[in-house]
């Protein structure tokens, strides 16, 4: 454990413990360097460590404030339910509900939240099904699904959808779930047990960390290059560890929208197969990968070694939560009676209107436009923000975000509430990584966003970054 590690989880416990209570405001940088005999720096590491952790919040200015106890203080009388929390609950970041609050947000210049451009959704279409849906099928629309999904939906995707991707399954092959997230905390209740192996790209998609470490695994990261991850550094970690599963976005990945080359995608699927560990094949942004383009689950081989997943949300609607996984008939099955613990089934509207959007006609046109929208927007951003001093991460061609760094002197953690503060959204790198690796790197998403936008608001993101390293006390590393 490294001494920024150490430094967090004494103050974590003193905070699960009552020293501090929510509220209270933690000692300053220079005391608490003094109290655990370790540079300002660390304890600067430490602080973020616990804000990623959900414990404590702070900004370039101020020591940090505890906001947060997950665990029942120990001051507390022990019953059996505060021994049983103390035993089980986990830290859990809170980097997700923060997303979801900058959604809502009103800053000029929102680059941190990862959904489509709603100017752009066919709205002539959905209107249309929506006044089918609550003029003649009414009943339905009010009504119980199955847990698997309505079987014409799933016929819908498996022809419409998935069709499209070059995938050829029935509908028994198909789980429809709440999103995406939901088809991983499924896989991951299935499959994962403490102390697991999990691989990844790194970095990768926040969310699916979140629930692997949730779910208590051990995740191992392999750097993403300019055509995905390095098939020998993948080859190097199975051979090392018994891995339990794989966890890859073959196309336009979050954060960095990098695509692997077909040559790359067929080696990492040979490894799966020689290693007997399962992929994960998280393809939300497959749809704007060109038309002939091959998801691994379409790979010779891959039926048996591959679950793929993919949702509505960048495609259509986030509001919509709408997901899927496909997989074989009795892989379905037991996800089936896994879901219908937490979650009876997916919204009976949102499938019909997922249902309804696919079979109107429309959508060849509709995704041929937002491919084009995506990529203007993607080389705008991938052409200025190294002009402006931020170096990019791969070379995106299409897709929603980039991944840029900062000077590595600057906290991107720190600096988000200064620039959030000043009209500027962005998503901090650290949640992206498997270790602390991304401290300075942010995400942009700049699929909202037109190219005037993006101009003007990457311009002002670069001045407050000059401004924020000239403010007196400002936190670096």
């Amino acid at each position: 454990m490294r001494a920024f590690q150490k430094v967090a989880e004494k103050i974590r416990l003193d905070i699960e413990n009552g020293v501090w209570r929510i509220g209270d405001t933690l000692s300053s940088e220079r005391q608490m360097a003094q109290q655990y005999q370790v540079s300002r720096s660390t304890i600067r590491r430490a602080w973020e460590e616990l804000e990623t952790m959900g414990y404590i919040k702070w900004d370039a200015f101020s020591p940090p404030q505890v906001i947060n106890v997950p665990q029942w203080p120990t001051a507390i009388a022990r019953s059996s339910l505060t021994q049983w929390n103390q035993t089980q609950t986990k830290p859990v970041s809170s980097f997700l509900s923060d997303l979801m609050s900058a959604a809502a947000s009103q800053a000029r210049f929102n680059f941190e939240i990862g959904m489509p451009d709603t100017s752009l959704l066919p709205i002539f279409e959905l209107e249309s099904v929506i006044r089918e849906l609550f003029t003649q099928r009414t009943r339905e629309v009010f009504s119980y699904s199955p847990t698997a999904g309505i079987d014409r939906v799933r016929e819908a995707i498996a022809e419409e959808f998935l069709g499209r991707r070059n995938l050829h399954l029935s509908p028994d092959h198909l789980l429809i779930t709440s999103g995406s997230l939901q088809a991983l905390d499924l896989l991951s209740s299935l499959w994962i047990r403490p102390g697991d192996i999990v691989i990844t790209e790194s970095p990768t998609f926040a969310g699916a960390l979140q629930i692997f470490r949730a779910h208590g695994a051990q995740i191992i990261g392999i750097d993403v290059g300019t055509e995905g991850v390095n098939p020998a550094q993948m080859k190097d970690a199975l051979s090392r560890h018994d891995t339990r599963l794989i966890y890859l976005q073959p196309y336009y990945q979050n954060p960095t929208s990098v695509s692997m080359s077909e040559a790359t995608r067929q080696a990492l699927l040979d490894l799966a197969i020689s290693y007997h560990v399962p992929i994960i094949e998280d393809d939300a942004y497959g749809f704007l990968a060109p038309g002939h383009s091959l998801p691994l689950r379409a790979y010779k081989g891959a039926e048996e070694h591959v679950i793929y997943i993919n949702t509505f949300s960048k495609i259509l609607a986030p509001g919509l939560r709408v997901g899927l996984i496909a997989g074989p008939p009795d892989l379905i099955y037991q996800l089936t009676q896994i879901k219908q613990l937490g979650d009876l089934h997916t919204g009976t509207v949102s499938q019909l209107l997922v249902e309804g959007w696919l079979r109107s006609g429309n959508i060849d046109q509709y995704i041929q436009a937002v491919r084009k929208v995506y990529a203007e927007r993607i080389q705008t951003a991938k052409q200025l923000l190294p002009q402006l001093g931020f170096p990019i991460w791969g070379n995106p061609h299409n897709g929603f975000y980039v991944f840029a760094e900062l000077p590595r002197s600057l906290s991107a953690l720190a600096f988000h509430q200064y620039a959030a503060k000043r009209d500027v959204l962005f998503a901090p790198g650290l949640a992206f990584g498997t270790d602390d690796q991304f401290r300075h790197w942010i995400r942009l998403c700049v699929s909202t966003a037109n190219p005037m936008a993006i101009h003007t608001g990457l311009a002002r993101l670069s001045r407050l970054v000059k401004a924020y390293k000239d403010a007196p006390g400002s936190f670096g590393l």
